[in-house]
C-alpha cells in the first residue's frame, strides 16, 4: 500500500469524526461549567408536536441559560431571566412529542414577562421542580419589572 493512501484514510477519517469530538469536548466544557440537565426547547409553534430542538440548560446566578445539543457554539441560544420570568404552566408530551423529546419528559411552558413571549421546555420531572422552585425563591420584591402594571405605586 502506497504511503499516500494510508495518509488519504488518516485525514478523511479524522474529518469525519472531528465534529463528534469537538461536540463531546464542548459538552464536556458546559459540564465543567457546572449544573448541566437534559432540556428540550420548543423553536417554532407553527405545527402542533413539532419544532422541538434537543438541548442542555443550566442555571448562572440569576438565568437559566439553554445551549443545542448539536451546535458548537458556546454561548447560550436562549437566556431567561429569573425576575422577568413566570411560570405558565405543565403537561405531558402529546403525540409526536412523546418520541420526539427525552424520555419521561414533562413540558413547561413559562413567559417572558418583558416580551411577553410564551417559552415552552422539555424537562424531567425534577427539574421541572427544580425550575419552580428556583423561580419562586427569587428575591422579594425582585418580580416587579420597572413601569410594569405590576409594580407597585
Amino acid at each position: 500500500m502506497p504511503w499516500q493512501f494510508i495518509v488519504t484514510t488518516v485525514v478523511i477519517v479524522a474529518l469525519i469524526l472531528l465534529p463528534f469530538a469537538l461536540l463531546y469536548l464542548r459538552r464536556r466544557w458546559l459540564t465543567g461549567q457546572g449544573g448541566l440537565f437534559d432540556c428540550a426547547h420548543r423553536v417554532r409553534d407553527d405545527t402542533p408536536g413539532h419544532g422541538w430542538a434537543l438541548g442542555v440548560a443550566r442555571y448562572r446566578g440569576e438565568n437559566l441559560e439553554w445551549f443545542r445539543s448539536f451546535s458548537l457554539g458556546l454561548t447560550p441560544k436562549l437566556v431567561l431571566q429569573r425576575a422577568g420570568t413566570t411560570y405558565v404552566h405543565q403537561r405531558k408530551p402529546e403525540g409526536l412529542e412523546a418520541i420526539a423529546l427525552f424520555a419521561d419528559s414533562i413540558i413547561v411552558t413559562v413567559k417572558d414577562r418583558v416580551t411577553g413571549h410564551l417559552h415552552t421546555l422539555a424537562m424531567s420531572r425534577d427539574e421541572v421542580l427544580a425550575l419552580m422552585s428556583w423561580l419562586e425563591s427569587a428575591p422579594p420584591g425582585s418580580h416587579y419589572l420597572p413601569g410594569s402594571a405590576d409594580s407597585p405605586r
